[in-house]
């Protein structure tokens, strides 16, 4: 019985760091689980690897923090004032609120240089 014991052979085992221990389990729709498992086999992928490739590898876009919330909603007022412009250009001809306009896209930037570079880095990647 104990040669059996001392009988090397097998797949060496494992280290630690390429040996997966932890569990994360989620529930899936029946259409998104489907559609999980026609993207791993697409890919020539086990639905496993497929799932951890695609959590370690994802981009999640963060919240907006309050100070970049606030200075979007600056930069959609400004809206409003470019509407008004809109209409006393057409009323009055554009020379008259030129001088209007270049200082309204002067503020704009102003603001927009104001958002973080995080936000304005995003690659609109949703996930």
């Amino acid at each position: 019985m104990t040669g059996i014991r001392n009988k090397s052979g097998g797949r060496p085992a494992k280290n630690r760091v390429n040996k997966y221990q932890k569990v994360v389990s989620t529930k899936l729709t029946e259409l998104q689980f489907y559609a999980i498992r026609k993207r791993a086999t697409e890919a020539g992928l086990h639905l496993s690897e497929y799932v951890r490739q695609a959590v370690v590898l994802a981009e999640v876009t963060p919240r907006l923090n309050r100070q970049d919330a606030d200075t979007i909603h600056k930069l959609a007022g400004e809206a409003n004032n470019i509407n008004q412009l809109a209409h006393r250009a057409n009323a009055g001809g554009f020379a008259l609120v030129a001088v209007e306009l270049v200082k309204l896209k002067n503020r704009i930037v102003e603001i927009i240089n104001q958002l973080s570079d995080d936000w304005k880095n995003k690659k609109g990647k949703r996930i």
